[in-house]
């Protein structure tokens, strides 16, 4: 039960109680305002953290202790490679899962993870308004909020959810995006904001919090992106979702505008086998920067599917001999991108049971080898990725491994460390990279749905050294079609050169086109015709004093 906090003295014992004395050993130096103040941080934190202060605090320690002592949390288990399916895109096996899922779509909920600001692009607002990519200028949330759109019209009975889980840096200007550009064709009220709150930072392994310097608050930090879990159990949403029968729950990160090409098949796999938690995965290299899906057996015999995160797969490989590859060099354990799609009644029951709170862990930096004294504060976290943890052996989870560049490109590096990446062969997940991978997409869905697209692409090679490629520059519009048997039916004939601009958005019939040129399409019936007036939009370096979506970029569209 959740301690009552109304005045000072209910604040002083209650901290006192919890270890938290230093807190308020000087209290009576600060000014009645700052006293409410404190006071009111105290009941937030208290409030949000499910079983409040008492059981962060004694979790805190816990883990605290077991950091110290150098405790590997996988010492008692070995890996094995996990059970699940592996889908080439487009071929007949695609098809029939994709036409099992979309039967499904009508049940689902979508839940986006956007707490997060551009600060690792170097931009100073939110990444969900940023924009995908340049011909359209479509933000990465109405282009979430357009595929839930056209999922419903094409293929649903009743309004889609969709909740958006911000944080304090996020929520206004998430809600100013939504509310300026009129929900994106959604309406207001199947649209929730779900708000991240902070925790307790802490200065030593007693868990003693953190002052803000110079005030009597607590000093406060995010707690990581496993916290959609517990708002969807403190909102209540799960429940109610799962009370109207809905079946299916995606949730997904901000900035991943390719995973909705392959959702309907990831969530025909999710029928077909039963799965309780289905992980989209790509193919990873043995020491990429990926975490993985493993089979983990314990010691006692019990087994579970787990996601380990890159830094703590070595040991673990090491255990078995190495970690082994197929004929093409990529891991058997395959790479985890955070798009994880649930089965709501068994989520929610197991949400009530754990009140919604993962399995957290703590990265304090030492100042020395004694490790007592901590460089700077550090704080609980957890992870999205880690809900299995509370699953018992006999839950069915499993992943839906598709090749990377048909399922994932975030869009999360500045320009300087993708040109780190790329020089290391590494994906070098930047806006560019992102937007080019966009067009790539879109193409190649156009020619398995029996277009001519002209393959080659241009590289336009920035002044740090970064080389982006980008091939014709095609937007598929959701309204378009979200499965590619919907596609395949509107393309008759159609041909694309290389250098040309293609956007199309709404029910259309290709009959016969043919595109050397800019031609956007929208609106519904038959379309035929040659369109090659010329001209063409090509991509350029920037100069000057530019928006930040193009400062990200590197370049601008002309």
């Amino acid at each position: 039960m959740i301690q009552e906090i109304n005045n000072k003295d209910d604040v002083v014992t209650f901290l006192k109680s919890i270890h938290q004395d230093h807190l308020v050993d000087d209290i009576d130096h600060f000014s009645n305002e700052e006293q409410i103040e404190f006071i009111n941080q105290i009941k937030s934190l208290n409030t949000n953290y499910p079983g409040g202060l008492t059981e962060y605090g004694q979790r805190a320690r816990k883990l605290l202790k077991e950091s110290s002592e150098d405790v590997n949390p996988f010492a008692e288990y070995a890996p094995s490679i996990p059970q699940g399916e592996s889908l080439e895109y487009g071929t007949q096996q695609f098809i029939d899962f994709e036409e099992i899922g979309i039967k499904e779509i009508k049940n689902a909920c979508f839940v986006l993870v956007a707490g997060g600001l551009g600060e690792r692009l170097g931009y100073d607002g939110i990444k969900v308004g940023l924009p995908i990519e340049l011909v359209t200028r479509r933000t990465f949330l109405e282009y979430y909020s357009q595929y839930i759109l056209a999922f419903q019209q094409k293929h649903g009975d009743k309004d889609i959810p969709f909740a958006i889980m911000t944080s304090d840096d996020t929520h206004a200007m998430t809600v100013q995006l939504l509310v300026n550009n009129s929900y994106f064709g959604l309406k207001k009220d199947q649209v929730t904001l779900i708000k991240q709150e902070k925790v307790p930072a802490m200065i030593d392994n007693e868990a003693r919090f953190a002052r803000v310097p110079g005030k009597l608050l607590i000093e406060t930090k995010p707690h990581g992106h496993g916290d959609i879990h517990t708002l969807l159990y403190m909102s209540g949403l799960a429940q109610k979702w799962d009370q109207e029968n809905r079946k299916w729950i995606f949730i997904f990160q901000d900035t991943n505008p390719l995973a909705f090409r392959v959702l309907p098949a990831v969530l025909g796999v999710s029928a077909t086998k039963g799965f309780e938690l289905n992980s989209i995965t790509v193919p990873r290299k043995p020491g990429e920067a990926v975490g993985a899906i493993c089979q983990l057996t314990h010691q006692n015999g019990e087994s579970r599917t787990l996601s380990v995160e890159y830094n703590q797969l070595d040991p673990l490989m090491k255990s078995i001999g190495g970690e082994p590859v197929d004929n093409q060099g990529f891991s058997k354990y395959p790479g985890n991108i955070n798009c994880l799609i649930f089965s709501l009644k068994e989520y929610s029951k197991v949400l009530q049971e754990s009140k919604g709170l993962i399995a957290e862990f703590i990265n304090p930096k030492y100042a020395d080898a004694t490790k007592t004294k901590f460089k700077s504060s550090t704080r609980l976290e957890c992870m999205m990725q880690d809900y299995p943890k509370l699953l018992q052996p006999h839950n069915k989870v499993g992943f839906t491994q598709i090749d990377r560049r048909f399922c994932f490109s975030a869009c999360k590096n500045d320009l300087g460390t993708a040109s780190q990446k790329s020089v290391q062969g590494l994906p070098t997940e930047c806006a560019g990279s992102c937007e080019g991978d966009f067009y790539w997409l879109n193409a190649q869905i156009l020619r398995l749905a029996g277009a001519q697209i002209n393959q080659e692409s241009q590289t336009l090679a920035l002044k740090n050294g970064l080389h982006l490629h980008f091939g014709p520059k095609i937007v598929l519009h959701p309204s378009f079609g979200v499965t590619l048997s919907e596609i395949r039916q509107r393309i008759q004939h159609l041909q694309v050169s290389c250098n040309s601009t293609l956007v199309l958005s709404g029910d259309q019939i290709l009959k016969n086109v043919i595109v050397d040129g800019i031609l956007h399409i929208s609106g519904n019936g038959t379309f035929e015709g040659t369109f090659a007036d010329g001209k063409y939009n090509s991509f350029v370096e920037l100069e000057g004093d530019v928006p930040g979506y193009l400062k990200i970029r590197g370049y601008r569209l002309i």
